[in-house]
């Protein structure tokens, strides 16, 4: 019988196949503040978040699963529950390295999704750029104020976030698809889980959806595939009119994922 301490280490760093990695994005994420702190996570806040960067997350970067994969639980970050106002998250015109159909942000005037503000360091930052493919997947930006909530204390100084730069899948309406796995109030878009927002995919591109594990297992090994087929989604997206973030200018060194 596995104790408390197994069930909640499984939550949230999960044994995934690469099938389900796929699948099961965006990934679990706790409902409260917590940290990676002299490699443990803890629940609550174990750093002084004045000296550091507020990141909105909008999909995986939610999850301590993914920031376990991209930091380590070595690195020490801090993430607190937050509120993103009149927008929501739906997919991006984009896959990752991994075989997801990734998040981005969308306006939508008095939505309120839950999410979470990672706070980083300068150099953890830079190690976010990468993992987001900064300047090919996504641009980094400001968000307008008063569009985050930070839930646990005032915060009223400047948010930052990722934003696709593809755009956004239009799906079989010519309209975005929320991601189901994230709450939300007062939502003006359809839901729609991971999987079948792959399944959809492959369809649009003329392949039977049983062969969802063989195709996902070619986007992760084939990356000259997979490039050819954000081009194919690119030339699909829809871009927002009025959106809530100005793009930042930023360059950087290092290997991107994509």
């Amino acid at each position: 019988m596995k104790n408390d301490n197994q069930n909640i280490n499984e939550e949230l760093f999960p044994n995934f196949s690469s099938f389900d990695r796929a699948i099961k994005y965006p990934y679990f994420a706790p409902n409260y503040p917590f940290s990676f702190y002299k490699g443990e996570f803890i629940k609550g806040i174990c750093d002084d978040l004045n000296n550091r960067i507020p990141i909105l997350s909008v999909g995986s970067n939610r999850s301590p699963y993914q920031l376990k994969r991209k930091f380590s639980l070595n690195q020490d970050i801090c993430v607190t529950p937050a509120i993103l106002i009149d927008s929501d998250i739906v997919y991006a015109a984009s896959l990752s390295a991994y075989g997801s159909m990734p998040a981005t942000q969308w306006p939508s005037k008095g939505t309120e999704v839950d999410l979470n503000v990672l706070w980083l360091n300068e150099e953890q930052l830079e190690i976010m750029h990468l993992s987001e493919a900064l300047g090919v997947a996504y641009s980094f930006v400001k968000l307008k104020l008063d569009t985050v909530k930070i839930k646990d204390f005032e915060y009223t100084k400047q948010v930052y976030g990722y934003i696709s730069i593809a755009g956004v899948f239009p799906f079989n309406d010519n309209k975005p698809k929320r991601l189901s796995e994230i709450n939300a109030k007062n939502i003006t878009l359809k839901s729609i889980s991971e999987k079948k927002a792959l399944s959809y995919l492959i369809y649009s591109l003329g392949i039977e959806e049983d062969r969802l594990p063989e195709w996902i297992d070619k986007v992760v090994s084939d990356k000259t595939y997979r490039i050819s087929l954000h081009e194919k989604l690119k030339s699909k997206a829809i871009q927002p009119k009025n959106p809530e973030w100005e793009i930042i200018k930023k360059s950087i060194r290092g290997d991107l994922i994509i």
